[in-house]
Order: C-alpha cells, then sequence, then structure tokens
C-alpha cells in the first residue's frame, strides 16, 4: 500500500487489493471473479450490511456475498484477494451502498470499501479507527459520512482523503449491536424461537451477532457466531439458514462427484468434519459424524466416493458415511494394519487402504492386510492391480497375491526407490512423484501385462525383461516445494506442492505454474479435476478454477 500524508489528524493509506495494492499476493496471473472462486470459513459473521439486491456477511476470513433477489451466492472475498484476518480484529459498522453495490466498513483500522464486481477492497487509514458509518439518502453520490474520536467526517466518492462532514447524519443512526437489538424488540418471534434456529445437529448452540432490514420488502439477514447467514422472513416468521464455504478454514482432501465435490478439514476445536458443496455453488452441506462423538479423531487425510457413500480416511480409522447419514467406523480392531489411514483406491469388490504400517483390501466387510508394514502416502487403481506411493518406493500389488513388490522397471531408477509421495494413472500413463520430481512412463500392453509381472514375482517365478522407459523430469522443489498430490487431467496432469500447484503435458514435458499464495491460499494438500472444473484444496481454504482459465 502506498502511504500518503494528510492533513489534519489523518494519515491515508488508499490499498487498491485488485489488481493495484502491492499487498495484494502476486499470482501467475490476474483472475476474473468467475475464474476462481475461493471458498473458506465464513460461518462465523461479525456484520450484515444489507441493500435491495444484496446481503453482505463480514467474518474474520472474508466477505461472503449473497444476491437475495436471485437467491445465490456470488463470490466472496477471502484472504486470497488480499483480506489480511489480522488486521480486521474489529469491525464496528457496515452499511451497503446501494449507488454502486459495494460494501462500506468501519474497523479499529479506519474505512473500507468493498466492490464485489472487480473483488478490490481500499482502505483509508484513520488513527484511532473509525467508529460508525452514514450513507446520506438524500445525497447518496456524495461520500461515506463516518465517525472517529473526534468526530464525524465525510470521505468523498473516488477521494482518498477525509474532509469535515458538511451536515450531521441523521439522528437516532445505531450501531451494529443496536441495530440488532432493535430488529429483535421489533420482532420479538426472532428471540422467541432463537433457540430452535441457533442449534445444530450435535446439539451445540450459537447466537445471533449482527442484523440488517432490507430497505424494501422488510426481510431481515442475521449473523451468527457459527452458523454463517440467516434469513428471516417477518410475513410469515420463518428463519432460513443459509449455507456457505466450509466448515473449516482450509481442507486436505477431495472427492469428486456429478454433482460437486466434498471436501474435508480439521478444525481446532471442532475437529474434522467434510462439506459438500455443489459445482455451482448454489448448495452447501455439512457433516461432522455422530451426534455425540462426532468423527473420531483429528485429521482427514484422503475421501473416497463409492456409489451412495463417502469413506473417510483419518488417523482413528475410517469412518464411512452416506446421504442419509448412517454411518460406520472401521478401525485396527477389524482387522486394519494401523489406524492411522492416509489413502484409499477404489477396487473391483472392494476398497484399496494405505496406512502407516502398510496396504490392506476391504472387501465385504472383511478386511485383508498387504504386503510390508511401510507407510503408504497414496494410491492409484487400475483394473486388479493397485500403485503405492510408500516411504520404500514405488510398489504394486493385485488381489488375490498377499505381497507388495517393486516394478521389474523400476530397479534401474533410483528416485522410484526412494519415498514416493504420490501416484495417478492418467489413461495409459502412470506417473509418480517423489519429494522434488514427477516421473511418468506409459504402460504398453496395459494393466493386465503388469498384473502378470506381480503375479510372477510374487510367486518366485521368473520375471520377463522390463518393458518401457520411465521420464524423469527436472527438479521442481523452487517452483512447487514438496510435492503432495497428483490428479488426472485428459491429456495431462495437475501436480500439487507446497508452493502451489502445476499442469504438466506429457507430449511437449512443459509445465504451467500457478504459486501460493497468489493463485492458491497456501500449501496444496489435494486435486480434482473434471472437463469443466479444476478444484484445489489448500490450508486457506477450496479453490474451484474454471478449467478453461487453466488450461489455455
Amino acid at each position: 500500500m502506498s502511504h500518503v500524508a494528510a492533513r489534519g489528524l489523518f494519515l491515508v493509506v488508499l490499498g487498491v487489493s485488485y489488481p493495484a495494492d502491492s499487498m495484494q499476493p502476486q499470482g501467475s496471473r490476474l483472475w476474473r471473479p468467475e475464474e476462481r472462486v475461493v471458498l473458506t470459513d465464513f460461518r462465523r459473521v461479525d456484520a450484515v450490511a444489507v441493500d435491495d439486491a444484496v446481503a453482505y456477511a463480514v467474518t474474520r476470513h472474508g466477505i461472503a456475498v449473497y444476491d437475495h433477489r436471485f437467491r445465490r451466492w456470488e463470490p466472496p472475498l477471502t484472504a486470497a484477494h488480499g483480506w489480511d484476518a489480522a488486521e480486521w480484529t474489529r469491525v464496528f459498522d457496515a452499511a451497503a451502498d446501494a449507488s454502486d453495490r459495494s460494501l462500506w466498513l468501519a474497523t479499529d483500522r479506519g474505512v473500507s470499501n468493498y466492490q464485489p464486481a472487480l473483488q478490490r477492497l481500499e482502505t483509508v487509514i484513520v488513527p484511532g479507527g473509525a467508529s460508525q458509518l452514514w450513507l446520506d439518502p438524500a445525497d447518496p453520490f456524495a461520500g461515506v459520512y463516518f465517525r472517529d474520536r473526534t468526530g464525524w467526517h465525510m470521505l468523498p466518492r473516488g477521494g482518498v482523503i477525509p474532509v469535515p462532514a458538511p451536515r450531521q447524519p441523521a439522528a437516532g443512526r445505531r450501531r451494529l449491536a443496536a441495530r440488532l437489538a432493535a430488529l429483535v424488540e421489533r420482532y420479538p418471534i426472532i428471540a422467541t424461537l432463537s433457540a430452535r434456529v441457533l442449534t445444530d445437529q450435535r446439539m451445540r448452540s450459537y447466537r445471533f451477532t449482527a442484523a440488517a432490514e432490507v430497505p424494501v420488502t422488510g426481510e431481515v439477514f442475521l449473523g451468527t457466531n457459527g452458523l454463517g447467514l440467516v434469513e428471516f422472513d417477518p410475513g410469515i416468521s420463518d428463519f432460513e439458514v443459509l449455507p456457505f464455504g466450509l466448515l473449516t478454514q482450509g481442507a486436505t482432501a477431495l472427492a469428486l462427484t456429478t454433482d460437486g465435490v466434498w471436501a474435508g478439514g480439521s478444525d481446532i476445536a471442532g475437529g474434522p468434519g467434510v462439506t459438500f458443496a455443489a459445482n455451482d455453488l448454489a448448495r452447501f452441506e455439512y457433516y461432522e459424524g455422530p451426534r455425540v462423538r462426532g468423527f473420531a479423531g483429528s485429521a482427514i487425510y484422503d475421501l473416497l466416493a463409492v456409489g451412495e457413500e463417502l469413506w473417510l480416511a483419518t488417523d482413528a480409522g475410517i469412518a464411512v458415511f452416506n446421504r442419509q447419514r448412517d454411518s460406520r467406523r472401521i478401525t485396527s480392531s477389524d482387522g486394519l494394519p494401523s489406524e492411522r489411514v492416509y489413502a484409499f483406491a477404489a477396487a473391483p469388490d472392494g476398497v484399496w487402504v494405505g496406512t502407516d504400517r502398510g496396504l490392506a483390501l476391504i472387501t465385504a466387510g472383511d478386511v485383508e492386510r498387504v504386503g510390508d508394514p511401510h507407510t503408504v502416502w497414496d494410491l492409484a487403481s487400475t483394473g486388479d492391480s493397485v500403485w503405492l506411493a510408500t516411504t520404500a518406493g514405488l510398489g504394486l500389488a493385485v488381489v488375490g497375491v498377499d505381497r507388495v513388490v517393486e516394478p521389474p522397471d523400476a530397479v534401474d531408477v533410483p528416485e522410484l526407490r526412494d519415498e514416493i509421495t504420490a501416484v495417478e494413472v492418467v489413461g495409459d500413463v502412470l506417473v509418480v512423484a517423489t519429494r522434488d520430481r514427477v516421473i511418468w512412463r506409459e504402460q504398453g500392453a496395459g494393466s493386465r501385462e503388469q498384473d502378470q509381472l506381480t503375479a510372477d514375482s510374487a510367486a518366485g517365478r521368473r520375471q520377463p525383461a522390463a518393458r518401457g522407459g520411465w521420464t524423469v523430469e527436472r527438479n521442481l522443489n523452487g517452483e512447487l516445494g514438496r510435492l503432495t498430490c497428483i490428479a488426472a487431467d485428459p491429456t495431462s496432469v495437475w501436480l500439487g506442492g507446497a508452493s502451489g500447484f502445476a499442469l504438466y503435458r506429457f507430449a511437449t514435458r512443459q509445465f504451467t505454474f500457478f504459486n501460493a499464495p497468489g493463485d492458491v491460499p497456501g500449501a496444496v494438500r489435494d486435486m480434482v479435476a473434471d472437463e469443466r472444473y479444476v478444484w484445489v484444496a489448500a490450508d486457506g481454504g477450496v479453490v474451484r478454477f474454471q478449467r478453461r482459465a487453466l488450461v489455455p
């Protein structure tokens, strides 16, 4: 941000966070709002402002925007766009500006204006902060009035230097807490029914934190300290919770479905849980496990959608639930090698499971241990076989064989005998990630040949000579940090790492890099892709990219 000295008591700072603010994380490109949508935890609302079109929910992790005319969520403002949670410790007042569809905030730093169409945030620093806001209905284009410790001032529209207020705001101007109290007093049913509305499925209680009323229709939008935004219709005395965003600030695992994506993560206070986000972001669902204990454990490492069920790999075994919220657990007492489960892959009649003490195959409720107790970080299945990314290198197992073997053609590739962090099958290409390299080869005759090699090796029979060469790419630590995940794409592959992600094309052997925190908010933990979207799970949220914006 640029610092400009001003007359009087003000130090003015204009922060244009998109695209010109120097505090904006610098990514590989500038994103249109529809090209990149960042989801994080918007459930704890500090302030609410509305006009006749939209409702704004101001949270610690960003600003959520709800178009109540068309009942849809717009792209939010998050840390990926320059929102700094550390700088927004207290919001004292908020006002929606119908003249340009923007939001004004009075905070302990000063006065800020957010323009959602551009995802641009501008801030004027006021010593001591600003405590109240007012937009003059008789002259809406003049600017915004704000109050600081010395009195009322006005910031002219488009200006950066406040001036003395030409007139005093209307009497009775209320701040956030007073507006909430006034609306509850006007509609006593809000208090009467609050216990029912503010209790979640796990019987936790919340409270309202802020409220604002739509000028024309009289609808009331209320913020909460854990349920997000709630709409109240005075005409029929009815409430509707409007879920948006994640259960947690970031995510560690993703599972793609036909209509959206499941994201798993962990909250320090609430434990692990999963969020479903529809492709069009019109529907969000949350599940934290059974009512009393939730999902045992504190971390989710992988997700797998199997029919109507979702499988969760956690540090306390496997949790499985369906859309009816019927759930069950699979632990070491059921035969798992360990309760610290890192990876899943679909098997013909079951699920392959990777743990910190080896591989298992679950079929029809039976758990069969396979191979040595090496840590299995990732799995990729093809036919009856499964590839393993382990601390001891690349492994291969097949249904019906109780051993994990080293692929014969990997013996002469030293990198494949070191720690493997991720593995994926992309068409006829096997892709392997070490800590800092991507290695791949075409599978030649296909999985049946490889299955035969595995079976021969397991049975001690002579193995045919290895066929097909491996391509070992250059060290990627400088661009991506430690590699964490691989996701298939029709003619290429996505690589995730601690410093961002990349698209790698087999035909040209070229990389296109996208970095953290400019393009994605934090270290990448998982990625999934289809023909329309690329979803990225990162420490700072889940990002939905339009695929066409990433792939020229």
